[in-house]
């Protein structure tokens, strides 16, 4: 499968990116990013250029989903950013701490495990990571070697997520897990994570992906568009609350919700 396809297509998932939406630029456009990339491997535009389009993603996936012919141009993407761009500072895999059943994979400064220990009456593990487990490096060669880590630091233990960045690492590792509201089922859920696929006004707001880091103004954009398009604003995904709030919405998740409960 090439970009060939999708960069001779008349730009009809244009409407279903949220980047494209969010920070109205034409050049965020799925179809345009294809043909730029069909250039690119043609040697026609310069490396710098076809960086620039490979980054304006948040590999949703969204365009995947409204294509008719259903072309994978996410994986395409990710594909080519592993040889395009470099790859992203990669933190060291921290140590679990603590003991129980249970881990709780810490993705901010709010205290997870310690929250969930006192909802579950339970000992819980914490495990901290500032990088989602390194979700941004899943395409890069060698990062197999990671996930047999993370495989065998988790072991048999019961995981337990309030990030989807961190949830698709361990769907690539085989690693089962449940959402923070699916344990405390009286949580709310809010929107679903880009990243695994659920309810949401628009299919990403521009934390996910390589976007935030390399087109902070565009990723902004998109998530304020968000903003204005949510009635509710509760979300599934930490890295979707971070970021909305930086955007300037009052964004909360279901970890919010359980420590407001279990640590008055």
């Amino acid at each position: 499968m090439s970009f060939t396809t999708c960069a001779l297509c008349p730009r009809l998932c244009r409407s279903a990116c949220p980047v494209a939406t969010g920070s109205g630029r034409e050049a965020a456009v799925p179809a345009v990013i294809a043909g730029t990339m069909l250039d690119a491997e043609r040697g026609n535009v310069p490396a710098a250029l076809a960086r620039e389009a490979l980054t304006l993603c948040t590999d949703c996936g969204a365009c995947q989903e409204h294509c008719h012919l259903h072309v994978p141009l996410p994986q395409l993407l990710r594909e080519a950013r592993a040889e395009r761009v470099p790859r992203p500072a990669l933190e060291p895999l921290q140590p679990i701490h603590g003991t129980g059943d249970w881990i709780a994979i810490e993705s901010d400064d709010r205290p997870f495990a310690e929250a969930l220990s006192k909802a579950l009456g339970k000992d819980v593990r914490k495990w901290r990571t500032s990088d989602h487990l390194g979700v941004e490096t899943l395409a890069y060669p060698g990062f197999e070697e990671r996930l047999e880590r993370i495989r065998g630091r988790i072991g048999n233990g019961r995981v337990v997520v309030v990030s989807g960045g961190v949830a698709r690492v361990l769907e690539k590792a085989g690693v089962g897990y449940q959402w923070l509201h699916e344990v405390v089922r009286d949580l709310p859920g809010g929107d679903g994570s880009c990243a695994l696929g659920g309810n949401r006004p628009l299919a990403c707001c521009g934390a996910a992906g390589p976007l935030a880091a390399f087109h902070p103004d565009d990723a902004e954009r998109t998530g304020r568009v968000w903003l204005d398009r949510s009635e509710e604003w509760v979300v599934r995904d930490a890295r979707c609350r971070s970021h909305l709030n930086r955007c300037g919405g009052t964004v909360q998740d279901p970890l919010d919700a359980l420590i407001a409960r279990v640590m008055p």
